[in-house]
């Protein structure tokens, strides 16, 4: 079993690569007609599909993808289409309109909550990578101990507890800016979203293509 150390770097790259800070703008975007219960409903399924996400990687991720013939570059090319896609909504919405669904439809909050907002954009390509690797070369490269892996288990749930944390402080973000502001912010965020994406198409492209990277 590695040392305390280890597992706290591993913690700190999951969670930079996760960035729940990313998700905060389409959060606030997508719940702007919602209530608090409502609200909270969304950011819980979105931390729980991250953790259940991270902990499917961390046991079966490598395995997966070697079974479909998926490469972590096509998967990051498309994860990062996927985001565009959404930015592009975020940009292009007329002001005032609803952004959420109905108040009484939660399976489409379940929907968002899961699909694009735990994956690709919180738990995406690089997140999931990430943790295919420590589960295969283990925390200091010498492979996982059964110990190993429930520590790195340990570290995925709480990745996803501070996902949910993260989420939840945007509430406080939605009262300081009023319903104006958050369409002002949501155009402008879905800007920043969609040079996410690009970033990660680029970084997917390079991947398939390595004479890219010159």
């Amino acid at each position: 079993m590695s040392d305390v150390r280890v597992y706290l770097k591993i913690f700190v790259a999951v969670f930079v690569l996760v960035n729940p800070l990313e998700g905060i703008p389409m959060f606030l975007a997508f719940t702007q007609g919602l209530g608090a219960a409502a609200r909270g409903a969304v950011a819980r399924t979105t931390a729980i599909a991250v953790t259940a996400i991270l902990l499917g990687a961390l046991a079966i991720g490598r395995g997966l993808l070697a079974v479909l013939g998926i490469t972590i570059g096509a998967f990051t090319v498309a994860g990062g289409i996927i985001i565009f896609l959404v930015a592009l909504k975020m940009v292009l919405g007329r002001p005032g309109e609803s952004k959420a669904p109905a108040a009484d439809d939660a399976g489409a909050g379940q929907r968002f909550a899961i699909v694009p907002l735990a994956m690709p954009l919180l738990a995406g390509p690089g997140a999931i990578s990430s943790v295919i690797v420590y589960a295969s070369k283990g925390p200091e490269g010498n492979g996982c101990s059964l110990a190993d892996y429930v520590i790195l288990a340990g570290v995925m749930l709480v990745v996803g507890g501070a996902t949910w944390l993260s989420l939840r402080a945007a509430d406080p973000m939605r009262r300081l800016l009023g319903d104006t502001g958050i369409d002002v912010a949501t155009r402008i965020s879905g800007i920043l979203v969609a040079a996410i994406a690009v970033g990660m198409v680029h970084e997917g492209l390079v991947l398939l293509v390595p004479a890219l990277a010159g």
